[in-house]
């Protein structure tokens, strides 16, 4: 049998690797190599690639490889997430966020990242099913009967389909509050330079509204949705992560970092945002206080950005007015902006639009380059912003403003 390696690189450089958008100065080729136990405990040598440059800090993930062969080590429960959370910009929120919150705890430089080995998706399954509201005395009382480990409330009657009606107002009495369980897990060296567990975090998605579905004794489908109370399903949250603790502490000794995320419908435009973290020292079985986060994404033109952030929403329509100004065929300019404590701290932007030739892309690019260096008052230094070109879906250009470069980077695709 060859001998397995592992290597570690950066997670951004990965993410960038995936959606095909590396530009070609990203790209590194450093090595150095450490030590690492393997799945039977044997050591064996790791390659940690040279971390990249960026505003922001990103964990170096850990890579195996098989012979000539690099492979990512994948969670165990890899593509279970989008059978739970259904809006993509929630999956990705979901996952970058708690790769955010888990930095307050895991420094970057001294942590690697690995996705989500602990639990099968069976697991997962169980703890996102209805509590089947059967008790343990029951089920020692009848063989036939068993206690599951669902966290979401029980329905309350019998899924007869014959009886849809009557499910129907029981989903909607007792409706479903958690979506998803994401993890994901934290290396550190110890003092023999090989790596070791030395922490994780869990995310639990919350459902803000709940959609669901029932079937006739004729197969007709009934769907709808319920709008839950959010101080309701945070409080029912918090209560959940006993079992999950208990879990973990049955093989694991290492600190726990769990956060909440309470999603957005189906039909929104910008993504959930995490409300509520808490840490559970290593050791322990119950956490801390829970620390309330004041966070969320604002699209950009909106409502609610007129109504809660008039200034910036002011801001924004006049840069959009210019790009107008500009090009014949404009289309319109979304912005999503991602709030910290009422402050702005990100801005992503898209701006699709029709072109006929590269020489347009390359004069517009040109033209919105030269508007977010000039407007200052809507895009400030310390502000990080993105901004994506695209025609018919397809991307022609980027736009990026480090608040730590002086000059925008621009990319025009080939």
């Amino acid at each position: 049998m060859r001998k397995k390696q592992t290597f570690i690189v950066s997670l951004m450089a990965i993410s960038l690797v995936i959606s095909g958008c590396v530009p070609s100065f990203m790209k590194n080729n450093q090595d150095e190599t450490v030590k690492a136990p393997n799945s039977e405990g044997e050591s064996e040598e790791m390659i940690v690639s040279d971390d990249i440059k960026t505003s922001e800090r990103y964990y170096r993930s850990v890579l195996e490889k098989d012979g000539e062969k690099n492979s990512l080590d994948t969670s165990k429960v890899r593509g279970l997430v989008t059978a739970g959370v259904d809006n993509r910009l929630d999956v990705d929120s979901l996952e970058m966020g708690l790769i955010r919150l888990s930095q307050e705890h895991y420094d970057p430089d001294q942590y690697f990242f690995k996705e989500g080995q602990l639990f099968e998706s069976e697991q997962i399954h169980n703890w996102l099913y209805r509590d089947n509201g059967i008790t343990k005395e029951e089920a020692e009382k009848d063989k036939d009967k068993e206690v599951n480990e669902g966290l979401n409330p029980a329905l309350g009657v019998e899924e007869d389909p014959s009886q849809y009606e009557q499910i129907i107002a029981a989903e909607k009495k007792n409706p479903k509050f958690l979506s998803y369980i994401h993890e994901q897990d934290y290396y550190v060296q110890n003092k023999d330079e090989e790596l070791q567990l030395g922490g994780i975090s869990i995310a639990l998605s919350l459902y803000s509204e709940y959609p669901y579905s029932v079937l006739d004794e004729n197969g007709l489908k009934y769907t709808g949705s319920v709008k839950l109370d959010k101080k309701e399903v945070i409080a029912k949250a918090k209560e959940s992560i006993t079992p999950i603790i208990k879990k973990i502490r049955a093989e694991h000794d290492v600190p726990i970092m769990f956060s909440l995320f309470m999603e957005q419908p189906r039909q929104s435009v910008v993504p959930g945002n995490f409300v509520a973290s808490a840490f559970v020292d290593e050791g322990e079985s119950k956490p801390g206080s829970w620390k309330d986060l004041n966070e969320k994404y604002v699209a950009f033109p909106s409502s609610a950005a007129e109504t809660e952030y008039p200034a910036e929403s002011e801001k924004f329509a006049d840069f959009t007015r210019e790009i107008q100004d500009f090009f014949p065929n404009f289309v319109g300019v979304i912005g999503t902006g991602f709030y910290k404590q009422d402050e702005l701290s990100q801005m992503k932007v898209e701006i699709p639009i029709q072109f006929y030739s590269k020489a347009e892309v390359i004069s517009f690019t040109q033209f919105v380059n030269g508007l977010v260096k000039k407007r200052n008052d809507t895009f400030p230094q310390d502000l990080p912003v993105s901004i994506y070109i695209t025609n018919n879906d397809e991307p022609e250009s980027m736009i990026v403003k480090d608040p730590n470069e002086e000059e925008p980077f621009v990319h025009i695709y080939q």
